[in-house]
């Protein structure tokens, strides 16, 4: 009985295991000279053969019998079974003449080796391969199946059937939720191309010829925050109540700057209690109630928090519901599009994520990559409504009616926020993540860049920039702590007006005036507070104070690093990573981009159905990933219970 090139492979990664070798790396070292460990995962994955010295070296060092590997060296049997592999990727399932008498499989040997290096017309080369079919009870395909993924050049040799097959799966994937369906589907269909419709680039011209999108009227960025306000008109009746707390707040901030944090055991119980209810009741951002032994006694922050929670004036209200009002007009004008393209999806909690959301998005839709292609989109920071089930229903409706979902990864995210993402996958739309990266030209810095090499090549890095100078090389110093390591280096370089460049461009996106509760000492805290005021809100060019400077490059590291991580986890593990389509079993991935520019060119290739996309194969899963950002946009699993419960419970009709 002959062995499989897959069973051989089992067969390999159990002896492996067995043997106590835990990787594959640890294999190919094993044999002298050693191997490269891909040549082990090819071998183990059941897709190719070492070189026959190799081959025999492995399976000696793992004890397999002769009788199991021997009969793989003849040249002939390994393109039969190079063919039958490819053919096992053809169909969805496993391949092989292992159940024929000796005769049977002696016919089907020969008619395999003859499909290859002959010369036949189409119609000629067709017949055969049905026929070879045959021999391993896969039904023939219909001519249109043969005609658009195999013709001739697939018969040129068995690694050419092989590179066509790998086109199928690439088409596959997109539509099925595993290749047995979609062989089943493919191949018998009188609609090739029907079935094929949602693969086909799709032209601009839809675009191009609408209106110009020039309804919404702009709220300028100073107003923004008036949209994360309940209605001006019960602001007005909550004028007793904030002036309370505001006179409270700055009572207790001129305690605290006397006394310390034993100002607050003064106040009774009480007072403590409605004070805490009210901060509730104004959403306000400190983080912790007067009762908690975690409140943060920041003299400094809480006077801000006074002027902020503070009666406004009627100058100030006017303004406000003005504002509101025009919130008002723009999602009615939202609701009633005459189409939807894209829904931004965000969370806005701060002043500063109304900014970082608005300027994300005036950026990405003026970029003249899709400018010219009139997009209508949502964005939520020019709209406003303050009934919380109507807001609910608005996005619900507008993620129903967009093509296209831009989720804003901000420093953490919320369920409403994932949901929206998670529903628009489950409808089959695709989803870009949009995560920030720290760009400072003149410092060298391209956090995203950085945080996609090696962690050996950052190591070099960090190397190279220490003048020659004794590096300690922490073997135990994972990724993220090396790339920390070369941002302090490239930072701690960068000339005042770099960082103070780089304090305007990412203020908004990485919560700068937030992280201020990483600054232990509280007049520095006000000191660096103080400084973002001028520079942020003022607009002034002032110097950076030398303590500023140091908080402000710790800052930075912290904050990249984490949204370098988050970058990864996006791409790689997030729950949100692959969804399932509801209506047909495929699992949908998301696109991860990192800049504006990055965004507008997956929006723009979107558009055209026009993605850049290649069939990656490993141990587990099929994926298809998007070349330039390398996210995985399409999987099939590569376990067997798995994808036969997909096929059996989303089998299309």
């Amino acid at each position: 009985m002959e062995t499989s090139l897959r069973q051989l492979g089992e067969l390999v990664r159990a002896a492996r295991e067995d043997a106590g070798l835990s990787s594959q790396d640890d294999l190919a070292a094993a044999i002298s000279p050693p191997t490269n460990r891909s040549v082990v995962a090819h071998l183990e994955q059941g897709r190719r053969l070492p070189t026959p010295q190799v081959l025999k070296q492995l399976c000696d060092h793992l004890h397999i019998p002769k009788a199991a590997w021997e009969p793989l060296l003849d040249t002939a049997v390994s393109q039969r079974l190079e063919f039958e592999d490819a053919l096992s990727e053809l169909v969805g399932r496993p391949i092989n003449l292992r159940l024929h008498d000796e005769h049977s499989l002696a016919v089907a040997h020969k008619a395999v080796l003859d499909l290859f290096g002959t010369t036949r017309s189409r119609e000629q080369l067709y017949d055969c391969f049905c026929a070879v079919l045959v021999h391993y009870g896969v039904r023939p395909p219909r001519v249109e199946f043969f005609d658009y993924y195999l013709r001739a050049e697939a018969f040129r040799s068995p690694a050419a059937f092989r590179q066509s097959i790998k086109k199928y799966q690439e088409d596959a994937i997109r539509l099925f939720a595993s290749f047995a369906e979609a062989y089943n589907v493919l191949a018998e269909t009188l609609s090739l191309g029907e079935v094929q419709s949602p693969l086909r680039s799709r032209g601009t011209d839809r675009y191009l010829r609408r209106t110009e999108w020039d309804i919404i009227e702009p709220i300028p960025e100073e107003r923004l925050p008036d949209l994360g306000y309940i209605s001006a008109s019960r602001v007005k009746k909550e004028q007793a109540e904030r002036q309370f707390l505001a006179s409270f707040l700055e009572e207790l901030a001129a305690k605290i700057a006397a006394d310390g944090r034993t100002a607050v055991a003064a106040y009774p119980d009480k007072k403590k209690r409605r004070v805490g209810s009210l901060l509730r009741k104004f959403d306000s951002v400190l983080q912790h109630d007067l009762l908690s032994p975690l409140f943060a006694s920041d003299a400094d922050e809480i006077r801000r928090e006074a002027r902020r929670l503070a009666p406004k004036e009627a100058r100030d209200l006017q303004v406000m519901e003005n504002t509101q009002a025009t919130g008002q007009r723009n999602l009615a004008r939202y609701l009633a599009a005459d189409h939807l393209d894209v829904y931004v999806a965000t969370s806005m909690r701060s002043d500063a994520d109304f900014v970082s959301v608005n300027s994300f998005v005036r950026g990405l839709f003026s970029h003249p990559d899709i400018r010219p292609l009139k997009f209508r989109y949502f964005n939520p920071t020019q709209s406003w409504i303050e009934d919380r089930v109507a807001k609910g229903l608005v996005e619900a409706l507008m993620l129903k009616r967009s093509d296209f979902t831009v989720y804003m990864a901000q420093k953490s995210d919320t369920f409403g926020k994932d949901s929206e993402a998670s529903v628009a996958l489950g409808q089959g739309k695709p989803v870009i993540v949009y995560v920030p990266r720290l760009f400072i030209h003149d410092a060298g810095i391209d956090s995203e860049a950085l945080g996609l090499a090696e962690r050996s090549e950052l190591q070099l890095k960090v190397q190279a920039e220490t003048d020659g100078e004794e590096v300690d090389a922490d073997e135990t110093a994972d990724h993220q702590a090396v790339l920390s390591q070369l941002l302090n280096l490239r930072l701690s370089r960068a000339s005042d007006d770099a960082l103070i460049g780089a304090v305007r461009t990412h203020w908004a996106d990485f919560d700068l005036y937030g992280e201020a509760s990483r600054i232990d000492n509280e007049s520095e805290r006000a000191l660096y507070r103080s400084w973002l005021d001028d520079i942020v809100k003022k607009g002034l060019h002032q110097p950076l104070p030398h303590s500023v400077r140091s908080h402000i490059i710790g800052i930075f590291i912290a904050t990249t690093t984490n949204f370098e991580k988050r970058a990864t986890v996006f791409r790689e593990v997030h729950p949100l990573a692959l969804q399932v389509i509801l209506s047909t079993g495929v699992l949908n991935g998301i696109l991860v981009a990192r800049s504006i520019d990055a965004c507008a060119a997956l929006l723009a290739r979107l558009a055209e159905n026009n993605l850049d996309l290649e069939l990656q194969v490993d141990s587990e899963n099929y994926r298809l990933v998007e070349r330039t950002t390398r996210s995985t946009v399409r999987v099939i699993s590569r376990h067997q219970l798995v994808t036969n419960a997909f096929s059996t419970f989303y089998r299309k009709s």
